[in-house]
């Protein structure tokens, strides 16, 4: 569906982080360092918190603050754009989505074959003995998570 955007300034581009079990919008703008031959991010600006379920974004005051156009609209995140729809459009397209059975199902085989294989390897005991038992745990522990999952070390539950 194309709906307009409605964010005005071409040059930010949006993009969600998860913070503490909530999900954030936040605007960017990236700008080239040619003595790194990168580029790096050169503003950053709060835009709101992020509603997962219905993908409404609930505008900051500060940023409302600075966009007074937003007041009174509701805005949802999708495809890293802002766009204004109506709470009638989302119930309906919610209502369109079937849940699937994937979500309830939770696979341990990955993370346990990794597990054995580093005790049949030797790596927990070296483990266990360079740093004390529990942190040499913890440490696979999270080994194995960053190399199954690669996510964000602050989901990490230990």
């Amino acid at each position: 569906m194309g709906r307009p955007r409605v964010y005005d300034t071409p040059h930010f581009c949006l993009h969600t982080y998860v913070r503490k079990g909530h999900t954030y919008v936040e605007a960017y703008k990236n700008e080239w360092d040619p003595e790194k031959k990168r580029s790096r991010i050169a503003q950053r600006k709060y835009v709101g918190a992020l509603d997962t379920e219905t993908g409404r974004v609930r505008l900051g005051k500060k940023y409302l603050s600075e966009n007074p156009q937003y007041e009174g609209k509701i805005l949802y995140y999708e495809d890293k754009q802002l766009v204004e729809r109506t709470p009638e459009e989302v119930q309906e397209e919610l209502n369109k989505r079937i849940p699937s059975p994937l979500n309830d199902i939770v696979s341990y085989g990955a993370s346990a074959a990794c597990w054995l294989v580093a005790q049949q390897s030797g790596m927990l005991e070296d483990l266990k003995e360079t740093f004390g038992a529990e942190i040499g745990s913890d440490l696979l522990r999270l080994a194995i998570y960053q190399y199954l999952d690669g996510g964000s070390m602050d989901c990490f539950e230990q």
